[in-house]
């Protein structure tokens, strides 16, 4: 009986580095596409700068990951629009060219600075 106890913990642990690992691994992934694309150059973690914050963009798009994704799309107007709309569309010609999974990573990434 014991021995079942220790391979059960064992098993759990595992699972949970497994989780882990993948969590990380997907927040990298997200950021790398961020950098990649260079949004940072506009959209800081912790202040406004040539553009919102990620935190402001996170909290307009709050529940609405589609509608990020639409809007990373090129297929909607933003929620936050600071007038430099113009500015923004050579970038955005950007975010049309990535794959759909790599968009909703994008997404994902933004609103994870809701809290924040």
């Amino acid at each position: 009986m014991a021995r079942f106890r220790w391979r059960t913990l064992i098993i759990c642990l595992a699972c949970i580095l497994v989780i882990s690992a993948w969590s990380f691994w997907i927040a990298d992934a997200s950021d790398a596409i961020f950098q990649s694309l260079r949004c940072g150059l506009c959209h800081k973690p912790d202040r406004k700068s040539a553009g919102p914050s990620l935190p402001e963009i996170a909290r307009a798009y709050s529940g609405q990951q589609q509608g990020l994704v639409q809007y990373l799309k090129g297929e909607s107007e933003p929620l936050l629009d600071f007038g430099k709309r113009q500015m923004m569309e050579p970038k955005l010609a950007r975010t049309r060219e990535i794959s759909d999974t790599e968009r909703r990573d994008l997404a994902d990434y933004i609103l994870s600075f809701r809290g924040k």
